[in-house]
């Protein structure tokens, strides 16, 4: 659920942008596309991101025990 202060900040920019004025109800629905949007825009680079840490951890592992050894 999105805020009454970020609603109104959303239908501003949007006002700002495009000239059309929107209903409280307009602008709930599109915000909410758009966050949704970004989420799934988003959420697989934080992935690969995780994976490629992940890797580079046990690269780093693996050049290191042989070391110890």
């Amino acid at each position: 659920m999105i805020s009454k202060e970020y609603l109104d900040k959303f239908k501003k920019l949007y006002k700002d942008k495009y000239e059309i004025t929107l209903t409280d109800e307009e602008a709930t629905e599109l915000a909410n596309h758009f966050l949704n949007m970004m989420e799934v825009l988003i959420r697989p680079k934080l992935k690969r991101s995780q994976n490629i840490r992940n890797n580079t951890e046990v690269v780093e592992r693996s050049t290191y025990a042989p070391d110890r050894i």
